[in-house]
């Protein structure tokens, strides 16, 4: 089943359902399987896009992207999920792959720069030769809000990336938790700072004044801080015990979807005094209004 450059097809819940509108600009969503659900809230626009759904009964939910235009070339296995929230900016394709009934959840307001790739899954199997165990299990991604991350990144099984944080060109993450307002940078990816964060802005076209206002910056609107959060690793378990796309559906909208707060992708830093001090006069600065 494909729907390309908007022309809609119905089709029947006993098949694949497609909520919404979007609008389909040089874009192919192909159903192979039954079950499967896609959701597409108001002001999704899919440009020079290919989703794939490969299997039965998984969910893809894209939300609403007020600026900006998604750029995505995503495969879908069966049972799986992929989330992706408000208003993110793609400088080129994203490539994501959801495989082995894992489950890809993305936060609002990314920037994803050229050629990412998201993976879930090694395809193929690799095992101990001692003990004949496997030892390549397929894991979930998490990617919080407000991220930056670089050209060519790769972000593989089992990956969580806090909100806040900037994930530079052409670094490999792979299983990593990468805290909150903090960079990574190399192969494997490596934290080279911590307690930063970055507005969005970018500095191309910028004049001499533009630059010289540019060398501070006085908003908390990016620090993020612990707050009410998400228990993920409870969501990932759900969603891969969900038998259904429709069950999928109902998790995502309850526990993401309907949890807004600032804190709710927050990844805590390791034991590092310094970043915990400036955290603590962050928080009081808020406190304090």
């Amino acid at each position: 089943m494909i729907i390309e450059d908007n022309i809609q097809v119905d089709l029947t819940p006993k098949y694949n359902t497609i909520l919404g509108t979007p609008e389909l600009v040089n874009t192919e969503i192909v159903f192979r399987g039954k079950g499967n659900i896609l959701v597409a809230e108001d002001n999704v626009r899919l440009h020079n896009c290919k989703i794939d759904f490969k299997g039965d009964n998984a969910c893809v939910y894209l939300s609403s992207n007020q600026k900006h235009i998604y750029h995505l070339a995503l495969d879908v296995w069966r049972e799986t999920t992929f989330f992706f929230g408000k208003d993110s900016y793609f400088n080129g394709v994203l490539h994501a792959i959801a495989s082995e009934r894992q489950n890809i959840i993305i936060g609002n307001k990314q920037v994803f720069s050229f050629d990412v790739w998201l993976r879930t899954a090694d395809p193929h199997l690799i095992y101990d030769c001692e003990t004949k165990e496997r030892l390549n299990a397929s894991k979930s991604i998490l990617i919080g809000d407000h991220t930056w991350i670089g050209q060519r990144a790769f972000i593989l099984k089992g990956s969580v990336v806090g909100s806040g944080s900037v994930l530079a060109a052409g670094a490999v993450l792979a299983g990593k938790k990468m805290q909150s307002n903090t960079v990574y940078a190399g192969n494997p990816a490596k934290v080279v700072k911590t307690g930063i964060f970055f507005t969005g802005a970018s500095v191309h076209n910028y004049t001499r004044k533009q630059t010289k206002q540019s060398q501070s910056c006085e908003s908390d609107e990016f620090i993020y801080h612990p707050g009410e959060r998400l228990d993920t690793s409870k969501l990932f378990k759900s969603l891969t015990k969900a038998k259904t796309a429709e069950e999928r559906l109902e998790l995502l909208q309850t526990e993401v979807v309907e949890n807004p707060r600032a804190g709710r992708f927050y990844i805590p830093p390791k034991s590092n005094p310094s970043f915990q001090k400036r955290m603590r006069r962050v928080l009081q600065k808020l406190r304090d209004g």
